[in-house]
């Protein structure tokens, strides 16, 4: 009995589809896990870091802390500075500025307590990192995948004019801080008793900081001048608090040699391609660090000696466009019912027509207590 193709090709489709729904999970290698060593020294005197860690596996990434290790820099005259665990996996000391020259050559030695001896090429402290012409901002507006919906926010840029002499190869490291406001002053706490608050301020303003995780690299060495204009850094949206009040963004400018701008870049083009299966793959980056008795064995980080730089810039701008901030629903109850919460203190707010007294709003987090969104109520000595 001949089948109709009317049924044929509905099937052989339905097929083809419930093929693609089932995903793929790549075999990876994961037996062996990798040494990291990170660090840099640079031209500011202060506490300088090495961060030592293992590989995780691929389906579950996280540092793996390597702790114990015996760490230390040494330069092209001699000194020798050891660092000391200030926390696993993280090794530091303070270096004066005598021991930090222009032109002094440095590298980093490990020995991990399995009594593995991992050392780094040398690197050199380079020409100073030439002062940063301009950080400044402009608004823009990005598509998403919804028309009717696209993104505010804004861009920072930065501006570099250098003399010819000076480094040809930069990175950049952000750190953000912006002031915020809970939703509520507190008017009364609750623990058992009610009590009125003498400071309406109190848990109200919060400054919070945090580094920006991304890589920012460029250079100039195939250029006839040592300039960079508008290169584009960190975007800020509407989507969050940050540019309610008030924004900081600090760049650090370092200027790295030939071989630690390559790894930088390697770093930064990995970090910015999705892993597509016919797209390029991540790749694991090596480094100038190596197993001083195993060659062969693979050794990822980089240690880097860099001149450093710095600038700030300030946004208190008011924008027409919204500015979304943490939700907050209140439960409005009145005093009889407080036994309730039981996790105290607890925060309240007067709802009364008159501003005191029953009803009150009652919330947690973010509400009342400006420390739920992460900062502190310390504002920081360099905020303007």
């Amino acid at each position: 009995m001949p089948v109709s193709k009317n049924i044929i090709i509905p099937v052989f489709i339905f097929i083809t589809l419930a093929g693609c729904i089932e995903p793929f999970t790549p075999n990876i290698d994961e037996s062996q896990e990798s040494l990291v060593i990170e660090g840099q020294i640079t031209n500011q005197a202060g506490y300088h870091y090495i961060h030592i860690s293992r590989t995780a596996p691929y389906n579950d990434p996280h540092k793996i802390p390597e702790p114990n290790c015996q760490v230390e820099v040494v330069d092209n005259k001699g000194n020798i500075f050891k660092f000391y665990e200030s926390q696993p996996g993280v090794y530091r000391r303070w270096m004066y500025n005598f021991f930090l020259s222009i032109g002094t050559q440095y590298k980093v030695k490990v020995i991990t307590t399995d009594g593995n001896m991992y050392e780094s090429d040398f690197d050199e402290l380079l020409s100073p990192s030439p002062p940063i012409d301009s950080i400044y901002y402009e608004i823009e507006v990005r598509e998403t995948f919804d028309p009717d919906y696209p993104l505010y926010g804004i861009q920072f840029y930065i501006d570099l004019d250098a003399p010819d002499d000076f480094a040809r190869n930069y990175r950049w490291e952000l750190e953000e801080t912006w002031e915020y406001e809970a939703k509520y002053r507190i008017q009364y706490y609750y623990d058992g008793t009610i009590h009125p608050i003498n400071d309406p301020f109190f848990l109200f303003r919060c400054w919070r900081t945090d580094p920006i995780h991304k890589i920012y690299t460029s250079t100039t060495r195939h250029s006839t001048s040592n300039t960079i204009n508008k290169f584009p850094l960190q975007y800020v949206s509407n989507q969050s608090n940050r540019l309610k009040i008030k924004y900081s963004l600090l760049v650090k400018q370092y200027s790295l040699s030939n071989t630690a701008y390559d790894y930088w870049c390697q770093l930064q083009k990995q970090s910015q391609e999705s892993g597509g299966l016919y797209e390029t793959q991540p790749a694991r980056v090596r480094g100038n660090i190596s197993n001083v008795n195993d060659n062969e064995e693979v050794v990822l980080g980089f240690f880097n000696a860099s001149s450093v730089t710095e600038k700030r810039i300030f946004v208190t701008e008011r924008f027409n466009f919204s500015i979304y901030g943490a939700r907050c629903t209140l439960d409005t109850i009145g005093p009889e019912n407080l036994h309730s919460y039981t996790l105290y203190p607890v925060y309240l707010i007067s709802l009364s027509p008159f501003g005191t007294g029953p009803p009150y709003g009652v919330g947690y987090g973010i509400c009342f207590d400006c420390r739920a969104g992460g900062g502190k109520t310390k504002k920081p000595d360099f905020w303007e």
